[in-house]
């Protein structure tokens, strides 16, 4: 059974679609959170080291492979994490980069924390230095991975390029 045509057109100017309305602005209001998070939030990136020594004058030495020593500089903030046994949390101690070797792979580290209720630094423990690098934005992360898919080894200039190996 098919409605008259004066039924349908009159429950179509009762309906305001309301409800359509507020979604659709919802979903813009969300958009635009997103893009703005995209374009402008603040992602911290590291360089980590595993390699630790520990000296007697409460140094620590991290190892790094050379291009991460391009990145560090002396001034930078530093997480250092330290094991001291298994079955004990680990013990996450403020730092600062103090000095870079140019032709090796060491960084001097020195702790910064103020506690006096820390326990003694040993020559036999374990850890990881995460040194704070950079900051970029999630923009700049998606940028520089396809930046680097999309580099020009993969495709070639000129029709030469194409033909050699």
């Amino acid at each position: 059974m098919s409605l008259p045509f004066s039924r349908s057109i009159r429950s179509l100017d009762i309906d305001s679609f309301r409800a359509a309305r507020i979604g659709m602005i919802l979903a813009i209001v969300i958009m635009i959170a997103l893009l703005a998070w995209f374009f402008f939030a603040k992602v911290t990136l590291y360089e980590v080291s595993s390699d630790l020594s520990f000296r007697e004058d409460g140094l620590v030495l991290a190892y790094f492979p050379k291009e991460s020593l391009k990145r560090i500089q002396p001034g930078q903030p530093v997480i250092l994490r330290v094991y001291y046994e298994p079955d004990q949390a680990t013990l996450t101690l403020p730092a600062m980069v103090i000095n870079t070797e140019k032709d090796g792979e060491q960084v001097e580290i020195v702790v910064i924390s103020e506690d006096s209720s820390l326990p003694s630094l040993q020559e036999d423990l374990t850890g990881q230095a995460q040194v704070e690098v950079e900051y970029v934005t999630p923009a700049t992360l998606i940028r520089r991975a396809s930046g680097s898919y999309l580099s020009n080894s993969q495709f070639p200039v000129s029709p030469q390029d194409a033909d050699q190996p």
